[in-house]
């Protein structure tokens, strides 16, 4: 008896197969992607013309005498995670202080319908876009507008809000350095006063003439490294108000402080103390150390209230502007024919993919095993809903 082993069928769909499905679905094929193309036509017409204008801008690379530590000495930037200077003006034109600045500049509550500052802001952020090249070192503002004319505008805008603010920063800093100093000058005449006065009446009471007292040389060049000293302190008391600790400044004060505090000491164990001959003459000696201190460190005060006064007067930090924001002549979006083509291949798709349902379902509805299965289908789901009417 011979047995037949039964050829099992093919199951593989052939492009044949494929061919034939999706001519048989040719209208559903190519109505989809027609109708998607068509209204992706309609819906780009209807979009408003987008204009962007761009600037371009350096930032202060290094910034002079007192107005650097305006902006080296944010050590709060650098806490939050600000690690370059790029990071920095970014951050400072996302700051809620400038973007209020072009707010009340240009009315931008009114230019973009906004009831509220913080719409107004969000409303700004959106429509500008600051970016900034690590190697170039330049850094780049965009800004999207329907109105050509006004993209251009808000964009330099930012540049002159920038500007506005480093100037304020720089000379804020300048302000409290000029009055700190001003103070400390102040407080070091009335000691050089109380110094010179005590010296000149001990020099009289111990009946040593002033020549004899200042041809101490060793004295004096004591009291000259100590003046160096309580200036350097009062420096770097001043810088600590606007740097941390880690401000190339403050290091280096730091370390011409010990300096000088380590050779004051080998001076003064190598025999730089002068003991005249009577005790009068001895406190002489000490008076005429103190007024050289005051003296050594008026003159560094002086020096720091100049150059402070100096950056007060300055407009702040240079920020150079590259590239002077123009109008467009060119729209930059919406790009219609883009939206019209990507509309059109997801059609394409969708058209093929609703093809072949369509045809899966005829072709089951044709099979009676699977045409009781379809009915059993739909009947688990239009069947068992509770009635409306129904309390």
């Amino acid at each position: 008896m011979d047995t037949q082993i039964p050829v099992p069928e093919d199951d593989e769909i052939s492009l044949l197969d494929l061919a034939t499905a999706l001519g048989e679905e040719k209208q559903t094929l190519l109505g989809i992607p027609a109708l998607t193309t068509l209204v992706a036509m309609v819906y780009a017409l209807t979009l408003t013309p987008i204009y962007t204008a761009k600037t371009i801008i350096l930032p202060p690379q290094q910034q002079q005498s007192g107005a650097s530590a305006a902006l080296a000495s944010l050590g709060a930037l650098a806490a939050a995670g600000i690690k370059s200077p790029d990071e920095m003006y970014v951050a400072f034109f996302k700051s809620q202080t400038l973007q209020d600045d072009l707010i009340a500049r240009l009315k931008l509550k009114d230019y973009f319908e906004s009831e509220t500052q913080d719409g107004a802001r969000k409303a700004l952020e959106g429509a500008a876009k600051i970016s900034s090249d690590k190697k170039s070192g330049l850094m780049t503002i965009e800004v999207d507008d329907k109105d050509p004319v006004f993209a251009a505008r808000l964009a330099n805008a930012h540049v002159e809000a920038l500007s506005r603010l480093m100037g304020r920063l720089a000379v804020t800093e300048a302000q409290q350095r000029r009055a700190f100093f001003e103070l400390q000058i102040k407080k070091t005449q009335e000691a050089l006063t109380m110094a010179d006065s005590s010296f000149r009446t001990l020099s009289a009471q111990g009946g040593l003439p002033i020549t004899e007292v200042l041809a101490q040389v060793s004295v004096t060049a004591s009291a000259t490294l100590r003046g160096q000293i309580a200036a350097k302190e009062v420096e770097l008391s001043a810088l600590r108000q606007f740097a941390t600790a880690q401000n190339p400044e403050m290091q280096r004060i730091a370390s011409e402080l010990s300096a000088l505090r380590g050779q004051l000491a080998k001076m003064e164990e190598g025999g730089g103390r002068v003991r005249p001959v009577s005790n009068e003459g001895r406190a002489a000696v000490v008076a005429l150390r103190d007024v050289k201190t005051q003296q050594a460190i008026l003159e560094v005060l002086v020096k720091q209230y100049e150059m402070a006064r100096v950056d007060e007067a300055r407009e702040g930090p240079l920020l150079q502007q590259i590239d002077i924001a123009q109008a467009p002549e060119r729209k930059s979006k919406p790009k219609r024919a883009q939206i019209v083509l990507l509309a059109g291949v997801a059609g394409l798709f969708l058209g093929v993919l609703i093809a072949f349902i369509r045809r899966a379902i005829r072709k089951a509805g044709a099979n009676p095993e699977s045409a009781g299965q379809m009915a059993a289908l739909k009947a688990a789901w239009t069947t068992g809903w509770p009635s409306l009417g129904r309390r």
